[in-house]
Order: C-alpha cells, then structure tokens, then sequence
C-alpha cells in the first residue's frame, strides 16, 4: 500500500468543513480521488456565486452598490476556497482571467500576444468599491459576465482533475506563500482591502484539505502531522474575522506560522514517503524549508537558456575576474565595477552613471547588480531576457564600453592566463574557447552569484539570532500592510518577481518627478518600458513605467529611482506618501500607484526604513573584492 495515497477503512459517509456539504466515498477511494470530489464540489460553488453576480450585476440600479460589494465578497471568498489548487494547475489563465491584478496585460499563452484588458476578480474587487456612475456599474456588468465566460471555459478543460499526493502538498505550500506575499499584504483585494478575511478562508480551505492525509500517516510522520495542525489552527486564531488589516502582526504571522508550516510540511512529506512530482516547473525549490532561504527560488529557472548553467564555481571566478577588468572597454578604462561598486552595494553613488566620456553620464541610475538573477527581465526598461544577452548591451553601448566583442577577444586571447581558464571553463564546447556567449556566460554567472539573503531581517525570522529592532519589526508590518510596499515588491527578494510562483517579473508606473519637489513637482520624461525597442512593451500603459527592483541592501544604494531624483529613503517614503506623481496633482497616465495619501507618520516613515535598513547584507561581497 502507498503511504500517502490510500485511506484505511470501509465505505463511509463525510462532512467535510472544507465544503460544508455531504459528500459520499467509494471503497479504496486514494486521498487524491477524494479531495477531487470535494474540490469539484467547492468550484460549482464557486460557478454559483458567479452566476448570481452576474444576475445582480445585470439588474444593478444606483443604490445596490452595497449588494454588489457584498455579492463579489461572497464569490471571492467561495473563490478563495479552490485557490491553492486551481492556481497550482492552472496558474496562467488565473493570473490572466480569473484573480490577476486589474491592470491590461500582454500574454503570450493567450490572445496572442494582443492586449488582455483588466478583467477577473481583482478588478471586480477593485470596481465595486469606486465612485457609482452609470459608466462604473456598466463596467461591473461587463466584468462580470467576463468573469462567467472565463469560468465557464476553464472548467471545460480543468476537468477532469488529477491529483497527485505531492502536488497537494506542493499546491498548499505555494498557497501559504501567496497568502503572505498577497494575501495579508492587500494586494488581492485593491478595493475592499478585505485580504485578512480571504486569507483566513484560504489557510482553513488548505488546512481541511490536509487533514486527508491522516487517515494513512506513516509513525514517524505522526508528530510532525499533528504539529502541522496546531500550526494551522495558530494561524486561523491570528486571522481572526476581527482583526483589522492595519493592526494584523505579520511578522508573528510569518515567524510562528508560515514558516514553521512551510518546513513542517516538507518534512511531512518526506516522512510520509511522498514522492516530489510537481505538475510543472515553477522558481521555487519545493526542498527548501524556509521563504527566506538562499535557495527558496531557484536561478536557474531564469537561466535554462544560457550557454552553460550560471553555477559553475570555475565560469564565476573567471566571471569575476572579467567584471574587474578594464580590458573589456574601449580605452581600457571602463570595467563593470566602474559602476557596481561592492562598498555601495554594487551601484555607483551618482544620480546617473558616468560614461566614458569625460563630462557626459548614461541615460539613467545605475541598479544593483545584487539578486539580479531572480528576474526575468532586465534593465531598467525590461529590454533584455537573460544575465548573457544583458552584457552584450554594455559593450556596445557608446556610453559605456563602446567595443565590440570581436576586440575583446583579441585582448583576451594575447593573455596565456585568460586562455587557460576559458579552456579549462568552456573547453571542447566550440572550436574558440574565448568567444561572445563564453565571455558573456562567465559574466552572467557571476552577477548569477551574488546572492544576498543573510541580513538581520533574513536571519531573525530563520530563527537564527534572537535581537531585532523593534522599530524594524514595526517596519515590517507597515511595509507589508499599511504602507502597501509589499504589494510591489514581493517577498522574499522584494523586487517585482510575483508570487507564488514567480515566473514573470514587473514593472510600475508611479509618475516619477525630477528631484524631488513636492511643491512644484514635474514629471519626469523617461518613457520607460513603452520605448525599450520591443514591439510587446509598445502599449501606453507602458509608458513611464519601470523595473521594480530589490530593496535590499537598499541603505547603500542612493540616490534612488531610475532617474536618481531622491537622494535618501526619506525622500522616498515621502514620494509614495503622497500617492505619487498622480497624487502630488501630476497627469500621470496609468499610475499603478495609488494616487491616495498613505497617512504614514514620521515615525512610521522611520520604522519602514529601519526595516530596510536591516536588509542589508553585503559582507561576503567586500571581502571577496579584497
């Protein structure tokens, strides 16, 4: 007998909390088999809600505006109850139809390639608590009965569903994921901010599907099962229907639940001899034990297209040594770290960086190079796809190393040391060892290497020291709550990676001003995404928009933005505190920013930054460059 698959006993008759229905099993019926059927039950229920917004939005008068919002709550939280699950299997018509953020959209899995306008939950969410018109609640009606044809279509080819017991797991796991990263933070429900409610039915819905396992436990695997429902039942007290969204302690919530139940439930499964086969491949590790571990996502799910794996210890130290060398610019004047510099956390301390030409700077600030291996898309403007291709842009950039690699190789080949570690890296692959890709490779898998997650902040919540500052863990709170950070900036790399699964990488739209003058403020002209040269990114509501990046070791990388108009995180904070540029009066077009006034207190501003602050983590880098 399988462990994990069958359940013990005869024929019986259940009430499953997860569904609240009466749902009858077979004899031999495999956990899986059975959580098919409670599934399958909890999405009609999901249709039904549904289809009764979509009659109330036909019939929708001014003045029903509250039946409308309590309609889209009822449907979201029957929604909430499949979640995990369906956004596992299903995950990229989710992000496009069902429960992705309510912005238009560029998919290559759909339309092809043609604009999604906003449509699904999160725009429902987001429309029914705006201003009423009779534009707005004609705009409801037609979300809705999107939202019905969407459902209708998937749960064609859904079903019939398939589970496998480590795809359970695996989907529960990304589930409790997606409760920290956009469940508690607000990002699921941009109107009703009712993200403490939802993530409540979530944690419950995952919990009851969990408890099928314990019909057939493994001894060894008792304690950590019975473990892992006290967890749960920890985090439903914490989630409490009258906790508010600004009070909720996250920071106990992700230490003494999310956490403890992300590891607890890879050790049941081991334990319980559960084999990993995950539906498809997704960045997370599912054999990391912690979301602030170093290997919690994988790079190389961002690089399988490279010319070598970016982890060869032997193509990083000569990566490095290429990243140092001046030979690679024109004049042999210029190397990478003329802008990455390791003591300002591999940027370059100035608004915007210093060309090769004495007097004249590049277009824009220069990022840190630090976890940029957790991304899909790079440069400021999202031009680029890979670590590799990105370098080829530096070279040939007349602001910048202004060369060609044809010059480089030349350069490289007269050094008898070069060519014995190209050979020794990049031997036998092609009949020139040192060449675009080789050159390009080592690069690449060095800036793949520089991985920072072992700062106060990642090793306090590892359980690793026991001292935090108070002001961060209020910090914390208020970037992952009030402050709406932490809707932008994803854990756990907090940059614009988006989770659960992070397979796509973001940029935002936040009206940028040139310096920062909150009295007569004015736009900044950069363009952004919009002009980077893809024909896919040449949408207006690309337009200003910009590569969300990490805030970590954020404390070294002044002055800030792609434009470097803020020169301190004071600055910052004040920007968004504002509601950007659209909330200090500007016209910005598409703002994702929302123009509103956080409210944030001087002391809030503080506590936000003393979080940042305990980001920071560049030790190891400074001494590798001595």
């Amino acid at each position: 007998m399988k462990k994990g698959c069958i359940l013990l006993g005869s024929v019986f008759i259940c009430f499953f909390i997860w569904s609240g229905k009466k749902v009858e099993y077979a004899v031999s019926e495999t956990i899986p088999e059975k959580l098919e059927k409670v599934y399958a039950i909890n999405f009609q229920s999901f249709k039904n809600e549904v289809e009764v917004l979509v009659s109330l939005a036909d019939n929708s008068m001014f003045g029903n505006e509250l039946q409308l919002q309590r309609q889209v709550g009822k449907t979201r939280l029957a929604y909430k109850k499949i979640e995990f699950i369906f956004d596992y299997y299903q995950s990229a018509y989710n992000g496009a139809y069902i429960n992705g953020a309510p912005l238009p959209k560029i998919s290559e899995y759909f339309e092809g390639g043609n604009v999604i306008e906003p449509s699904g939950l999160q725009a429902l969410d987001e429309a029914v608590f705006e201003e009423a018109s009779k534009e707005q609640l004609k705009r409801i009606k037609v979300l809705a009965a999107g939202l019905r044809t969407h459902v209708d279509y998937v749960s064609k080819i859904h079903f019939p569903l398939q589970l496998k017991p480590s795809q359970i797991i695996e989907s529960i796991r990304s589930g409790l994921v997606r409760i920290f990263t956009l469940g508690i933070t607000g990002f699921d429900t941009p109107g009703s901010v009712n993200g403490i409610q939802e993530s409540y039915v979530s944690l419950r819905s995952m919990k009851n599907a969990l408890m099928y396992f314990e019909a057939d436990i493994h001894p060894q695997a008792k304690s950590i099962f019975n473990t892992i429902k006290k967890l749960f039942e920890k985090g439903e007290s914490l989630l409490s229907f009258n906790t508010s969204f600004n009070d909720f302690d996250r920071m106990v919530f992700l230490k003494e639940v999310i956490n403890p139940l992300y590891a607890g439930l890879l050790e049941f499964q081991n334990l319980n001899s559960i084999k990993l086969e995950p539906y498809r491949k997704h960045a997370q590790d599912y054999q990391s034990k912690n979301i602030f571990d170093v290997n919690f996502l994988s790079t190389n799910f961002y690089s399988e297209l490279v010319y070598l794996p970016l982890d060869n210890p032997k193509t990083i130290d000569l990566g490095k040594m290429l990243f140092e060398d001046a030979q690679l610019s024109k004049n042999n004047t210029m190397s990478c770290l003329s802008c990455h510099n390791p003591n300002l956390g591999f940027t370059d301390g100035l608004p915007k960086s210093a060309s090769n030409k004495e007097g004249f700077f590049t277009a824009r600030n220069s990022p840190t190079v630090i976890n940029a291996g957790y991304a899909t898309r790079y440069f400021w403007d999202m031009r680029e796809f890979n670590l590799e291709k990105q370098v080829t842009h530096v070279i040939d950039d007349n602001l910048e190393f202004n060369t060609s690699f044809d010059t480089i190789i030349r350069k490289l080949n007269k050094n008898s040391n070069y060519q014995k570690l190209f050979k020794t890296a990049y031997g036998g692959i092609v009949k020139n060892d040192i060449n675009e890709r080789s050159i390009s490779n080592a690069i690449a898998a060095y800036v793949n290497s520089l991985k920072s997650f072992n700062s106060q902040f990642d090793k306090y919540v590892r359980n690793e020291i026991n001292e935090y500052p108070e002001s961060a863990k209020r910090g914390f709170n208020l970037f992952m709550g009030k402050g709406a950070c932490g809707s932008c900036h994803f854990a756990p790399i907090f940059n614009g990676s988006v989770p659960p699964f992070y397979v796509e990488s973001e940029s935002e739209v936040l009206g940028i001003i040139q310096g920062f003058d909150s009295i007569n403020p004015k736009l900044d002209e950069d363009l952004g995404r919009m002009k980077n040269g893809l024909k896919a990114d040449n949408y207006p509501f690309f337009k200003n928009s910009f590569k969300t990046v990490s805030i970590r070791n954020i404390e070294l990388t002044a002055p800030y933005m792609h434009n470097g108009s803020f020169l301190s995180l004071e600055e910052v904070l004040e920007f968004y505190n504002l509601g950007g540029g659209a909330g200090m009066g500007l016209p910005v077009e598409n703002q994702i920013l929302s123009s509103t006034p956080l409210n944030l207190s001087k002391q809030e501003i503080k506590d936000i930054i003393a979080f940042m602050e305990s980001l920071t983590d560049i030790e190891r880098f400074t001494t590798l460059m001595n």
